[in-house]
């Protein structure tokens, strides 16, 4: 009796954590077995921000949006190389850039999202990106503002990026200009989260959109500078990686089965 009764718990134990982890596993295995264009992809010498693009824009039967967290001190994207041969698959694209970028960690974030960061940055409590917002609501706003210009829209990192001595306010110490458009807006509303979870949320949400406007990922550039009053100059940008067809090759595919 003892030996069935222990035997029907490491089974239930392991049902358990096999649904736990099937999420993660599914995600993973719907993005990164996405193939790319049915011919060579070559390209040298490009920074970073362009190879995901060109790796994106070939995926099949799909998309891909990426979250990217880039320190550097002389404020310039490292430079890849792209060589992959027809009937590769998106993996194969990201792993032969990721090691070219030593230092650098990818993480599927949902079935359309990759964040890639230095390692630990993602744990990092004094990382900007890390920052709680306790309470985040944004209605009818184009998401192209907060990715491009997130202090306007989350005051916990505005308060970081401006912080004030006896003396006033100091400088913000970011840079990056605000895109406006003629796209759809979005609405949000987030509770205990972060700054990075909400950028990826505003860049998730444009799966929404229609098929004539493309969504795009987002990219946080730090370079350090420890006489600045915000530690250093922060950037923000789009980053560009869905194919014009991004929507009717989800539409196609359809869901992956289990």
């Amino acid at each position: 009796m003892r030996t069935t009764v222990l035997s029907l718990f490491w089974i239930l134990t392991l049902v358990i954590a096999v649904q736990a982890q099937k999420p993660e596993s599914h995600d993973k295995q719907t993005v990164l077995s996405l193939p790319l264009f049915p011919a060579d992809i070559v390209r040298n010498h490009i920074s970073l921000t362009q190879a995901l693009g060109v790796v994106g824009a070939s995926v099949q039967g799909g998309f891909i949006l990426f979250g990217l967290e880039l320190h550097s001190k002389d404020g310039q994207e490292p430079t890849v190389s792209v060589d992959l041969p027809p009937e590769s698959r998106f993996e194969d694209g990201l792993r032969q850039i990721m090691g070219q970028i030593p230092g650098y960690k990818y993480e599927v974030i949902s079935e359309h999202m990759i964040n890639i960061y230095p390692r630990g940055a993602n744990k990092n409590p004094e990382d900007l990106l890390n920052t709680p917002v306790p309470q985040f609501d944004a209605v009818n706003v184009d998401p192209g503002g907060i990715l491009t210009s997130p202090s306007d829209f989350i005051p916990e990192l505005a308060v970081r990026l401006r912080p004030k001595t006896s003396a006033g306010p100091q400088p913000s110490g970011f840079g990056g200009s605000v895109f406006r458009s003629n796209g759809p807006s979005i609405t949000l509303h987030m509770k205990d989260t972060t700054v990075r979870q909400i950028l990826n949320a505003a860049s998730e949400v444009m799966e929404q959109f229609p098929p004539n406007h493309q969504p795009v990922g987002w990219t946080y550039l730090f370079q350090p500078d420890p006489a600045s009053p915000g530690g250093g100059k922060h950037s923000w940008a789009f980053l560009f990686s869905a194919p014009r067809n991004w929507k009717q090759d989800a539409a196609r595919s359809g869901p992956m089965p289990d």
